[in-house]
């Protein structure tokens, strides 16, 4: 067994056992996801900035995973520029929820103190 395929192999195994212990720990409880979708300050509503935040990280991670496995070559796959565009309005869309939410909570604060 050449050394490449036997590291290929190693880290491979290494991915698959720590995705398990995530999902375990998932299930179990270890980990806790109550309130992640939800808006700060106590309100129960969901946060829909939040979740096509999450959804985009993760299928941006899964699609260079991919391209990371079925890369033949010794170097790191490039990152597609449409993928830093998609992350980065991602996160833009995030920000400007997070900034709107903040500044109708400023203004209705200081409305209630006059």
């Amino acid at each position: 067994m050449q050394v490449t395929s036997f590291l290929h192999f190693e880290i491979q195994t290494f991915l698959y056992l720590l995705a398990a212990i995530i999902a375990y720990r998932l299930l179990t409880g270890k980990i806790v996801v109550r309130g992640l979708f939800l808006r700060k300050g106590g309100s129960n509503a969901a946060s829909p900035e939040r979740i096509q935040l999450l959804m985009t990280t993760l299928l941006v991670s899964a699609n260079y995973l991919d391209s990371v496995a079925r890369n033949t070559t010794n170097n790191m796959p490039d990152v597609d520029p449409k993928t830093l565009y998609v992350m980065g309005g991602s996160s833009g869309i995030y920000l400007a929820g997070k900034a709107l939410t903040t500044l109708r909570r400023k203004t209705s604060e200081m409305e209630r103190m006059r």
